[in-house]
């Protein structure tokens, strides 16, 4: 439950490094709780909440998210922009109609999981481009009953920043286009070092630092380099890379095709697979994944203009020509090549303890993971939802609150980062891998539903669940079903 605003600990002072989900909603929180000076910070400029032009990719808002967002009173102003995902459109490479895959009504109560398989896994084995389908139908009854719903990365960004300005613009402050290059420990209370307009100056020591600055942070180098500190970061080699690019489609171009779903796209020939989510304008925002190394990437990387873009797509997705124009094509041909981030873990403390202050990291300064399976964002505001309970248990004093989301979190994010390692295994065998425990787990959680639970994925996505017994849980039943089957062998053999 919120807390109030003027129910808090009022007189402290926090500073915010990144004004992204995370960091916006982390001042909103503070903001409840009564704390009357807070300044957040961050390098980009302001993002626009009515730009029907940016590409900003999308984010994908389960219950984990949505829950916080709820908790904290914006879910509400979200979902003006916020589009619900109503199951799967499959395009196929040979040109025929694309496939239609709808979930059931929401009237029933379930929460529905369309779970986004990544094409990287499809890219290895035929045989699951049938699992979209399947895990589109696949249904949880969740504590919240949320259903996944989808909006671009800018405009929620734009949202918060909205909601902070007409309900919390007396207490929370947002820096544009500001720096952050290091934090000052050596006081009684930490300042952060800033960089502005070229010049570098020292903000005013606060009570809090919140470090939400990405998998780059400079408050967690700071930590690292501090040897009062434990916190170390470890960052794992990538055996799967995946280069993207982004591609604006238009749905509307093509009349009775449907806006609403997850569009799904595999050229198993090109080597090349595409998801694309729908915006609030019916617009499409696509992410093309490929190999590095591979022709199709060098390719994409060697396009000049819209007319090479447009040759590209008639020869590697041609079933999604019609819903490109002559503009997006340009910019699609102009625009770099990006690659997906490499897993991250901090180990040791997720915060910094001063005499009379404290540090902490959320969302990607605490661990990156690849964002197939929606739990980058996700995590990222529960993180928040987090740190609002130790406040409110240490009464707001930031020394214990920090100490205590590590003593909570930090269990939890190894085990985030270590189940999504599992599933990002490269060739046949880490398919193997992928596939056969989520379709052995569909099938015993069907038909021994007390001892068996729902895949993995499913269980990623249910608020219910956190990370760290979901993983435990897992692991018992890999226990169980190898008793159950060593059993069976045993049996079998004495009866003959």
């Amino acid at each position: 439950m919120t807390t109030p605003l003027g129910q808090g600990v009022t007189g402290k002072a926090a500073s915010i490094v990144g004004a992204g989900p995370a960091g916006l909603v982390t001042a909103i929180l503070l903001a409840q709780r009564g704390w009357q000076a807070v300044q957040v910070y961050d390098k980009e400029p302001a993002p626009s909440i009515v730009s029907a032009r940016k590409r900003s990719y999308q984010l994908g808002l389960n219950g984990r998210g949505q829950k916080t967002l709820t908790e904290f009173g914006v879910m509400e102003r979200i979902n003006r922009y916020a589009i619900p995902i109503n199951g799967r459109l499959s395009f196929s490479a040979d040109g025929s109609a694309p496939k239609e895959t709808r979930l059931a009504p929401p009237e029933t109560g379930a929460n529905y999981v369309t779970l986004a398989l990544t094409y990287a896994r499809m890219q290895d084995w035929p045989i699951l481009r049938w699992i979209p389908a399947l895990s589109g139908c696949m249904s949880m009854t969740t504590g919240g009953g949320w259903r996944w719903r989808v909006i671009q990365r800018d405009r929620l960004k734009a949202c918060l920043l909205e909601e902070i300005k007409e309900c919390y613009a007396h207490v929370v402050t947002v820096n544009h286009e500001v720096s952050c290059v290091g934090v000052d420990l050596t006081g009684d209370k930490p300042a952060l070092c800033l960089q502005l307009a070229g010049a570098e100056v020292r903000a005013p020591a606060v009570d809090l630092v919140v470090g939400a600055d990405g998998m780059q942070s400079a408050v967690r180098a700071a930590m690292a380099n501090d040897p009062s500190c434990s916190t170390r970061t470890e960052r794992f080699a990538d055996s799967n890379e995946r280069l993207y690019k982004t591609l604006l489609l238009h749905a509307r171009n093509v009349p009775g095709i449907s806006a609403d779903l997850n569009w799904g796209y595999y050229n198993r020939t090109a080597d090349l697979g595409l998801d694309a989510l729908p915006t609030k304008e019916g617009r499409m925002v696509s992410v093309m994944l490929v190999r590095p190394g591979t022709a199709v990437s060098t390719r994409i990387q060697t396009l000049r203009d819209a007319r090479e873009a447009r040759e590209f797509i008639r020869d590697c997705l041609p079933s999604l020509l019609p819903y490109v124009v002559e503009e997006e094509l340009e910019i699609f041909a102009r625009s770099p090549i990006r690659r997906l981030p490499p897993f991250q873990l901090v180990h040791g403390d997720l915060h910094a303890l001063l005499p009379k202050g404290g540090v902490v990291l959320l969302g990607d300064a605490v661990k990156t993971v690849k964002p197939y399976f929606g739990q980058g964002c996700n995590s990222a505001l529960e993180d928040v939802s987090v740190l609002a309970r130790c406040l409110a248990r240490k009464y707001d004093s930031p020394r214990d609150a920090v100490a205590d989301f590590t003593a909570t979190r930090a269990a939890d994010v190894r085990a985030l980062v270590s189940m999504s390692r599992s599933f990002d295994r490269p060739g046949w065998l880490g398919t193997l891998r992928f596939l056969l425990p989520h379709v052995l787990d569909f099938q015993l959680s069907l038909f021994f539903p007390m001892l068996f639970s729902p895949p993995i994925l499913v269980g990623m996505q249910d608020e219910r669940n956190s990370f760290c017994s979901l993983e435990r849980r897992k692991r018992v039943e890999r226990v169980v079903l190898i008793c159950f089957v060593v059993s069976i062998g045993m049996y079998g053999s004495f009866s003959t």
